[in-house]
């Protein structure tokens, strides 16, 4: 099959936009390196899942109440082993996530997933505390710590130079 030039172009405009799109990036220079103005998560409710389900030793669904005051943020982290499901209450939240170019704002009403693959960070846009209800499937020991310096690693970033 012959290819005449127009179609070549086309489609070697097209290869060149598929391999060589940036990735996605989210903005870590206005990315705390620890919770910023975040009152302690407030754990509403939770069930032994090993209990319940076949397979699921170690591990427990558990419903938190989060608050980020005015300003507040959560700094990149990981949701590895961790996937949760958050139901924004009140407020407005900016995510900044690993997969996407630009951040996703979510208002009262919205939710979001927060998958094991993705790397994020979030904070409060509004002039009102964000409040959110974040149901997880953590392991017994809580949730996972804040690995800030591995996400800024990952994204060619130490935490100093981000500031």
């Amino acid at each position: 099959m012959i290819l005449d030039k127009s179609a070549c172009l086309f489609a070697a405009a097209l290869i060149s936009l598929i391999t060589c799109r940036p990735a996605a990036s989210h903005d870590l220079s206005k990315a705390p390196e620890r919770p910023r103005n975040v009152r302690p998560p407030e754990t509403l409710q939770s069930i032994d899942l090993g209990k319940e389900i076949p397979g699921m030793n170690g591990r427990k669904l558990r419903m938190r109440r989060v608050t980020l005051k005015p300003g507040g943020a959560i700094p990149p982290h990981s949701h590895t082993d961790r996937p949760a499901v958050v139901y924004i209450l009140q407020g407005q939240l900016r995510e900044h996530r690993s997969d996407r170019d630009t951040p996703v704002e979510y208002g009262a009403g919205e939710s979001m997933i927060e998958s094991a693959a993705l790397h994020h960070w979030v904070e409060n846009i509004g002039n009102e505390p964000l409040i959110g209800l974040v149901l997880d499937i953590p392991h017994d020991g809580g949730a996972s710590s804040f690995k800030t310096d591995q996400i800024l690693k990952a994204y060619g970033r130490s935490k100093h130079s981000h500031k």
